[in-house]
């Protein structure tokens, strides 16, 4: 994977925005818009499932069911940390496609 490089004009962008604003990003070169790869999306949520269900099996284990809450904002942290740092570290752009003018359902 290429690591946050405009795929039109190859100018990195910095790691904050690519996090801040995956679903806006605009190139500041060419002004392109982009967005996260399906790739990485998908990589990103299976790494933070298995960080999720990791830090869960680890504090479940280890407070022993005294407080089940525990283990649920173990794996919430845990998601989120462990998909926002591979963004953080692995993110690829695409060229965001262009929205189209008409329904395509409605024949006319």
């Amino acid at each position: 994977m290429a690591s946050r490089t405009c795929p039109l004009c190859f100018v990195k962008l910095p790691r904050a925005s690519v996090l801040a604003r995956s679903d806006e990003l605009i190139c500041p070169s060419c002004h392109s818009a982009l967005e996260l790869s399906r790739t990485s999306r998908v990589t990103a949520a299976l790494l933070g499932l298995l960080v999720a269900y990791l830090a869960a099996q680890l504090t479940v284990s280890t407070f022993h069911g005294t407080a089940w809450f525990v283990g649920v904002v173990a794996a919430v942290l845990g998601y989120g940390l462990g998909s926002a740092l591979f963004l953080f570290s692995f993110s690829d752009l695409v060229v965001r496609p262009k929205p189209s003018a008409s329904f395509p359902q409605i024949h006319g």
